[in-house]
């Protein structure tokens, strides 16, 4: 054999071998393409919480908006009802809690030491129909739903009514707000209404 027929035959080895991908080279696209897939899910994440968080702050500064445009034309706040604190309201069990707005899971909003099923969608109706006579009131908007769920009116007492929503947790409270509660899963953040003015 001589040398120009072995250089040949070496060559040609060598070409055969580097046209393939080694099982290390597959296993390095598959992590780098891994880490790309989870570093876009972060992200849409992250874009999708933020989404979240805009569309329940702006449905609750719509509620206050509504309420205090109420106040304006009228002199005082709608009242939920006759007596929102002992017969009239949507019972003991809810704590004097009306739900704002259409859209809650199970038709119930959840307020903060109710009974597990909290107040039936259907107690803010008097208050959703008094607050469009000044504006549109917000239906079914994005919700964040962990034990509390809102947008809904918590009638604790006349100088202390809670125009209360829920967050994702780390989200802080809208301008004008005060946070109520906080821990690992949420947020709780209201305006405060005084009923006695």
């Amino acid at each position: 054999m001589s040398m120009c027929t072995l250089g040949r035959l070496l060559f040609k080895s060598k070409i055969r071998r580097s046209s393939g991908f080694t099982i290390v080279e597959l296993l390095i696209v598959v992590v780098v393409i891994g880490i790309l897939a989870a570093i876009v899910t972060i992200a849409y994440n992250g874009i999708q919480q933020r989404a979240q968080v805009a569309a329940i702050t702006s449905e609750l500064k719509q509620w206050h908006k509504l309420f205090e445009a109420y106040r304006a034309i009228n002199g005082y706040y709608p009242a939920p009802s006759a007596t929102p604190t002992t017969g009239g309201g949507p019972g003991s069990n809810v704590l004097g809690g009306y739900c704002l707005g259409t859209g809650f899971p199970n038709n119930h909003c959840y307020l903060p030491y109710a009974s597990s099923y909290g107040a039936a969608e259907s107690t803010g109706t008097a208050l959703m129909a008094a607050l469009s006579t000044v504006g549109t009131p917000p239906k079914n908007s994005a919700k964040y739903t962990y034990e509390t769920v809102g947008p809904f009116l918590w009638y604790r007492s006349d100088t202390d009514v809670r125009l209360l929503t829920t967050f994702p947790a780390g989200t802080p409270c809208p301008s004008g707000t005060v946070s109520q509660y906080a821990n690992t899963v949420r947020q709780e953040c209201f305006f405060r209404l005084d009923y006695t003015e």
